[in-house]
């Protein structure tokens, strides 16, 4: 049930495996795998995939309909649509990874400091 939902709301935002598997900081295998039910995300992977389709969990898991089916705010996946070169893919890919890194740190700072 997850595989069918999630290839669904993948081909409804107009994104590619390689989209989603970039977005999970994974491989493009990966996320085929959950597409065919070979594999199934953990509980962290399934909120990031739920966030990114603006639905709930439960509704990867086949617990009824999206609530809302809200626009993201930020609509970045249309940058992807781009053919990007490997240089340019690469590039984003370094800055996305080094971003999560400074994201998880400035998270891990603050909650050091209450």
């Amino acid at each position: 049930m997850i595989g069918e939902r999630l290839r669904k709301l993948r081909k409804a935002k107009g994104m590619t495996q390689e989209q989603v598997a970039a977005y999970l900081n994974a491989a493009k295998s990966t996320v085929s795998q959950y597409e065919n039910n070979v594999n199934e995300p953990d509980l962290q992977t399934l909120v990031k995939l739920a966030d990114l389709f603006g639905v709930s969990v439960d509704y990867l898991f086949g617990r009824g309909e999206p609530a809302d089916k809200k626009e993201e705010t930020a609509d970045w996946p249309h940058l992807l649509k781009e053919k990007l070169t490997e240089e340019e893919a690469e590039y984003l890919q370094e800055s996305l990874a080094m971003y999560r890194k400074w994201k998880a740190r400035r998270s891990k700072d603050r909650r050091g400091t209450t």
